[in-house]
């Protein structure tokens, strides 16, 4: 924040972009990285534990959806003000923004608890599940407001171009929470055996202690949060700006897990088994397309602040550069999991039908990777650029329009394998509208700011 120059509209562009991409993936890495550890020792309670936890996801994704939907909204406006050099703007936005992260959590807690029966119930959680999905859950949502604070001051110190802070807080929030699991869920040095509610509770504290750490450093070091001087009309001002990127933004993300939600029930139909491989093989899924993932991340705060200081030129190499990148590193995951798929799942359970069709997800799903993260880069500049739309109606034509029916379609046809197939086709049609519409943008907003 010291420096007049915006830290991402200097030097060459894929520095610059890398240089938000590599703290990233090291802190993604480790949170993922995480999930797989909370998989590997709920995985030794029993399948039907690990099925419970699996069940989890699609909440999880809402929580983690709105969450980002504010940080992409926050960091949109950030990194337009640092772009053109308004710093104070800045502040009140990071304020403002924190505020409506605590009111957001308050109300997902609140609606979390009182529909655990019901939203897990239609996921397909039958008798054996549910009472661990009980337990897992009602001491997992009041982890909600400890992380929508910290994510959201995240965003903002992204925006600014620093990426390493928030990569190191929250792969400490994963390290503290992969530590506690052992010794929670086991009961370890004298703490009682709390199954699946110590890997809940595991991650309630770690969210606390990364809410505490983000606090100091957005309080004390950036001088990012003044509570001081806010009227209450300021602060619904801000709140419309924020959420006018944020909402769509939230709906393109609660999609995601309403897809997967949906997806979830119909691979329920295969049994708790099938359920328990769909949950290991996403884990894995993460952890390996996390560095496409990192990349979207850090395109957003580079356009957001090329944009704002009108350098299209920089856009444009950016862009390219981020294109070959996707294209190297796809290829190399089709490679890795077909040659490795088995000799990683094997550490996580011994069940050969648990194996089979984690596997075969892992051979088909990699083919659709790529066009996953081209859609990825799109979504995170209309989002940067103030046009949150087309990230919308993408996110929406790709999980519910076209994932979903196909996934049924194919599984009536080829079984279960067809559902990874839909998947493939889906992140392909994604991909290839992302690019279009990018360009057709790209050039409009170039036109208006020539």
């Amino acid at each position: 924040m010291q420096d007049d120059t915006p830290k991402l509209t200097k030097g060459p562009p894929s520095k610059a972009i890398t240089s938000m991409m590599a703290p990233m993936i090291i802190g993604l890495f480790v949170i993922i990285g995480n999930g797989l550890v909370d998989a590997y020792f709920i995985g030794q309670l029993g399948y039907a534990q690990l099925a419970a936890v699996s069940y989890a996801f699609p909440v999880w994704f809402v929580l983690g959806g709105i969450v980002m939907g504010l940080g992409i909204g926050t960091a949109s406006l950030a990194s337009r003000a640092i772009g053109s050099g308004n710093k104070e703007i800045v502040r009140e936005i990071a304020t403002h923004a924190m505020i409506l992260s605590i009111v957001v959590g308050i109300i997902v807690i609140t609606v979390g608890l009182s529909s655990i029966d019901m939203v897990f119930g239609l996921l397909g959680a039958n008798e054996e599940t549910m009472p661990y999905v009980r337990e897992y859950m009602e001491i997992y949502y009041w982890g909600g407001i400890f992380m929508a604070v910290p994510m959201i001051g995240n965003s903002v110190m992204r925006a600014s171009g620093d990426a390493t802070t928030p990569s190191v807080l929250m792969a400490s929030s994963a390290i503290v929470n992969a530590l506690l699991d052992p010794v929670l869920i086991f009961g370890w040095f004298g703490f009682p055996a709390m199954g699946v509610r110590g890997a809940a509770l595991a991650s309630v504290l770690s969210n606390v202690l990364f809410l505490i750490a983000a606090l100091c450093i957005l309080i004390f070091r950036d001088n990012l949060i003044q509570f001081a001087n806010h009227s209450l009309k300021s602060i619904v001002e801000s709140w419309k700006k924020i959420l006018h990127v944020g909402l769509p933004a939230i709906a393109s993300n609660l999609i995601a897990p309403l897809s997967t939600a949906l997806v979830t029930a119909l691979i329920s139909s295969y049994g708790q088994t099938a359920v328990a491989a769909y949950g290991l093989a996403g884990r894995l899924e993460a952890f390996i397309i996390v560095i496409l993932m990192a990349l979207g991340g850090a395109i957003s705060p580079y356009v957001g602040q090329n944009f704002g200081a009108k350098r299209f030129d920089r856009l444009e190499e950016g862009f390219k550069f981020s294109m070959r990148f996707i294209l190297v590193y796809s290829v190399f995951c089709i490679v890795f999991l077909y040659l490795s798929a088995e000799f990683f799942l094997g550490f996580f359970t011994a069940d050969p039908e648990v194996i089979k069709i984690a596997k075969m997800q892992l051979l088909y799903c990699p083919w659709g990777y790529g066009f996953l993260g081209v859609a990825a880069i799109c979504n995170g500049s209309f989002n940067a650029f103030g046009k949150p739309m087309p990230a919308m109606t993408i996110s929406i034509a790709r999980t519910l329009v076209v994932y979903v029916p196909m996934a049924y379609l194919f599984a009536s046809f080829i079984g279960i394998r067809g559902i990874f197939v839909a998947q493939v086709v889906a992140n392909i049609l994604a991909g290839i509208a992302g690019i279009i519409w990018y360009r057709l943008l790209f050039k409009q907003l170039s036109n208006q700011n020539t």
